[in-house]
């Protein structure tokens, strides 16, 4: 794969990695979007970095390191469907717009939609350095 990974100071996380994170870059976040559950309230995030097995986003809310929290992942402009995504939270500290965490995707509400998500990712790695 080549593309933008995000590089980690962490080097430890960095080894529990099964693949590089890329990148999401300004022109494709309008086209997947991330809310969080926090309670009973669901908050938009900034997903910011992505791999098939972990997901690097920024929100208004912290959470601690291990916990469950359940997500809804969609691509608003081209498919009407979400997928509901567990991930298990690895970091989580704070930043200057909010709270910058690192997360293990856990479970999968739907595999069969989750690989369009895979789809996605695949599309822009596969452009990295061409068209951002």
């Amino acid at each position: 794969m080549s593309g933008k990974a995000f590089p980690r100071s962490n080097s430890l996380a960095q080894e529990r990695r099964k693949e590089t994170r890329f990148i999401l870059p300004d022109i494709y976040r309008g086209y997947v979007t991330m809310k969080i559950k926090a309670g009973n309230d669901l908050f938009s995030a900034d997903l910011l970095d992505f791999s098939r097995h972990g997901v690097r986003f920024r929100s208004p809310v912290s959470f601690p390191a291990g916990s469950l929290v359940e997500c809804v992942l969609s691509i608003p402009r081209s498919l009407s469907k979400e997928i509901a995504v567990t991930l298990r939270i690895v970091h989580c500290a704070d930043s200057r717009a909010g709270f910058t965490a690192g997360a293990e995707i856990d479970t999968v509400s739907d595999e069969m939609w989750f690989k369009v998500f895979v789809k996605v990712h695949d599309f822009i790695v596969e452009r990295a350095g061409r068209v951002y």
